[in-house]
C-alpha cells in the first residue's frame, strides 16, 4: 500500500516528462536566484560605485592636509602626527603602547596611498574605453578595490597578531550574522552579498575609522594645545624637554571631540558600505529591511575586529582597571553582540533603505541624515552614558564579582543602547509586515495565474498557505522527514525556497511596474517642455525593453527550476 504524501508536500505528476512539467531551461547569466553574475555592469552604476569611492579619497586627503598644517606642540614633531613616537618607543607601533594611537603600521599607511595612485590610473584608463565594453566592467571593480580596499590594511595587521582571538570570535560572530540573514523573512538577499557586508564592516569600515582617526587627534591635539607650554618636565633622547602631564582639561576636551569624530566616520563608513553594495549587488527590492540587514552585517563586521584588539588591550591593562579578556569577550561577543555598533549600523542602513522607496529628493535627504544623526548620537552617547552610568554604581557593586559580571556591567553597557535597539526592531516588525503582505499578494497571484492557465504552475493553489504560514512550512518539512527521510525533506526545503524566489521575482517585478508608472507621471510634463531629451529618451526605452526581455527569461527560469524541484520531491515522497 502506498503511503499518502505529506500535506503541502507537492503531489508528483503521474509523468515526470510531462507537458506540465517543462524541461529545464538554460539560466541567465544575470539571475540571481540561481547564482548567476552578481554584480551589476550597467554604466549608471559604475559611476554612481566610483563617486562614492572618489568622496571618501578626497575627505581622506583632505584629513591629511589638515594634518600636515596643524600647529606644532612639541619638539621635533614630524609633519604627520602618525609617524610621531613616544621617546624609546619601537620601530613599530604595538598595542600595549600609549603611543599605538599614533603609530600606525607604515606599510598600511604607505598602502593607503598607493591603492589611491592605482586607482587614480585605472579611472584615467576606463574613460577612454567604450562604456559598454567588459573591461571596463572589471576595470571599475578593480579601481573600487584599489581605492577603498586598502583601508583593509589597517585592519589585517590587527587580526594577524592575534589569530587565536580572531579564532575564538568566529563562531559567536557567525551564528549573529546567520540570525540576521534570518531575519529578513521573505525577498531575501543574496548570501555573497550578507558576507560582503560583513567583510566590509570588519576589514573597510574599521580601516577607515582607524586611519582617519589617528589622522584627526593628532590634528585636533595641535589646535586644542596651541600656545600651550610643554617643555620643562622630561628629558628625551635628543636633550629636548617635553612635559607628558597635560592639562587635563584639554586632554578631556581632545578626546571629546576624537571620540565624536571617530563615530561619525565609523557611520559614515558603514552607509557608504551599504549604498556600494546596493549599487553594486543584483537583488530582489531595496526597502528598510534590506538597508537594516546590511546595516546590521556590517556593524557586526566591526564589532568582529574591534572585540579582538579590545580583549587583547584590556588583558594587557587588567592590573589597572580590574578588566580582563574574557570580560571583555563576554561583554562584546556574547551579552551585547547585538548592541553597539550593530544597533547604529542598521539604523544607518535603515534610513538608507527608507530613502530607497521615496522619490522626492528633499525626503531621501532627511531619512539618511536622519539615519546618520541616530546612529552617531547614539555611538557618542554609548560611550559617554556608559562611563556615567558606571561611575555611579562602581561604590555600590563590587567590582569583579559574579553579580557585577553577568547583570550589572552588562546593564551599564547596554541601558544607552535600548531606546535605539526598539526603533530598529519596530522598524524591522513594519519592514516584515509589509514584506510578509507582498508576498502573499506575489504567492497568491502566481497560483491564480497558474490556475487559470489550465497548467501546472511553480505555486498552486493549495500550497499557497503553506508558503505565507512559517509554521505550516516548518510542520511539512517535520512531517516529511518522520514519513521518508531527511532527503526528502530537503528537498522540499528547496523545492519552498524555489518557490518563495518566484515570488520575490514577481514581487520585484510588480513594484518596479508602479514606480516606473508613477516615476512617468511625474516626468510628462517637463519632457514635453525639452525636446531635447527625446533622445535620451529613446535610448532609455530600450534598455527597459531589454530589462523587461532579461526579467521574464529570469522568471522563466525560476519557474522552470520549481518544477524541476516538484518533480524531485514527488519521486522522493512517492504517489
Amino acid at each position: 500500500m502506498t503511503e499518502r504524501p505529506t500535506i503541502g508536500t507537492p503531489t508528483p505528476p503521474s509523468d515526470p516528462a510531462s507537458p506540465s512539467t517543462p524541461a529545464p531551461t538554460s539560466t541567465p547569466a544575470f539571475t540571481v536566484a540561481a547564482g548567476g553574475r552578481l554584480l551589476r555592469h550597467d554604466e549608471v552604476t559604475r559611476g554612481r560605485a566610483l563617486l562614492v569611492a572618489r568622496l571618501v579619497i578626497g575627505v581622506y586627503l583632505l584629513e591629511l592636509l589638515l594634518n600636515m598644517t596643524r600647529p606644532h606642540v612639541l619638539p621635533d614633531e614630524p609633519s604627520l602626527t602618525i609617524f610621531w613616537r613616544f621617546p624609546g618607543m619601537p620601530e613599530e607601533g604595538v598595542l600595549d603602547s600609549f603611543g599605538s594611537l599614533f603609530a600606525i603600521p607604515r606599510t598600511a599607511f604607505w598602502g593607503v596611498l598607493a591603492g589611491i595612485v592605482v586607482g587614480i590610473a585605472l579611472q584615467a584608463v576606463i574613460v577612454r574605453m567604450p562604456s559598454k565594453d567588459r573591461r571596463a566592467t572589471v576595470l571599475t571593480w578593480a579601481a573600487l578595490a584599489a581605492l577603498l580596499g586598502s583601508f583593509a590594511l589597517f585592519s589585517l595587521f590587527i587580526l594577524a597578531k592575534s589569530p587565536l582571538l580572531v579564532l575564538a570570535c568566529v563562531p559567536t560572530s557567525a551564528f549573529a550574522l546567520w540570525l540576521i540573514h534570518r531575519a529578513q523573512r521573505f525577498g531575501w538577499l543574496p548570501l555573497p552579498m550578507l558576507l560582503t557586508a560583513f567583510g566590509w564592516g570588519a576589514l573597510i569600515q574599521w580601516g577607515v575609522g582607524r586611519a582617519f582617526t589617528n589622522l584627526a587627534y593628532g590634528t585636533i591635539n595641535g589646535y586644542m594645545y596651541e600656545g600651550t607650554d610643554l617643555t620643562g618636565s622630561t628629558t628625551d633622547g635628543s636633550g629636548n624637554q617635553v612635559d607628558f602631564t597635560f592639562t587635563f582639561d584639554l586632554g578631556y576636551r581632545t578626546i571629546d571631540v576624537t571620540l565624536l569624530h571617530l563615530s561619525t566616520v565609523n557611520q559614515l563608513a558603514a552607509a557608504v558600505g551599504v549604498v556600494l553594495l546596493i549599487l553594486m549587488f543584483r537583488h530582489r527590492v531595496t526597502d528598510v529591511v534590506t538597508g537594516l540587514v546590511l546595516g546590521a552585517a556590517a556593524g557586526l563586521g566591526y564589532n568582529f575586529t574591534e572585540s579582538v584588539i579590545a580583549i587583547e588591550l584590556w588583558s594587557i591593562l587588567s592590573s589597572l582597571n580590574g578588566a580582563t579578556g574574557g570580560f571583555e569577550y563576554w561583554i562584546r561577543q556574547s551579552a551585547s553582540l547585538f548592541g553597539s555598533q550593530v544597533v547604529f549600523g542598521a539604523l544607518v542602513g535603515a534610513g538608507i533603505g527608507l530613502a530607497a522607496q521615496t522619490r522626492r529628493r528633499a525626503q531621501r535627504v532627511g531619512l539618511v541624515t536622519a539615519g546618520l544623526v541616530a546612529a552617531i548620537g547614539g555611538a557618542v552617547a554609548n560611550e559617554v552614558l556608559s562611563a556615567w552610568l558606571s561611575g555611579l554604581v562602581r561604590d555600590h557593586v563590587g567590582i569583579g564579582g559574579t553579580l557585577d559580571t553577568l547583570v550589572i556591567s552588562p546593564a551599564i553597557w547596554l541601558a544607552p543602547q535600548v531606546p535605539f535597539l526598539t526603533v530598529c526592531l519596530l522598524l524591522l516588525r513594519s519592514g516584515i509586515r509589509a514584506r510578509v503582505a507582498a508576498a502573499r499578494t506575489a504567492v497568491t497571484a502566481e497560483a491564480a495565474e497558474a490556475a487559470e492557465a489550465g497548467v501546472g504552475g511553480a505555486i498552486t493553489e493549495r500550497e499557497v498557505p503553506f508558503l505565507m504560514d512559517p509554521a505550516l512550512r516548518f510542520w511539512a518539512l517535520v512531517s516529511t522527514w518522520r514519513r521518508h527521510g531527511p532527503a526528502a525533506a530537503r528537498a522540499l526545503r528547496r523545492f519552498q525556497r524555489a518557490q518563495l524566489e518566484v515570488a520575490g521575482w514577481r514581487w520585484q517585478q510588480e513594484r518596479a511596474a508602479a514606480e516606473a508608472k508613477a516615476l512617468g507621471a511625474r516626468e510628462q510634463p517637463q519632457a514635453q517642455e525639452e525636446r531635447e531629451i527625446q533622445d535620451a529618451q529613446e535610448t532609455q526605452e530600450t534598455q527597459e525593453v531589454q530589462q523587461a526581455q532579461e526579467a521574464r527569461e529570469e522568471g522563466e527560469a525560476l519557474r522552470a527550476r520549481a518544477m524541476r524541484l516538484r518533480t524531485d520531491v514527488g519521486r522522493l515522497v512517492g504517489s
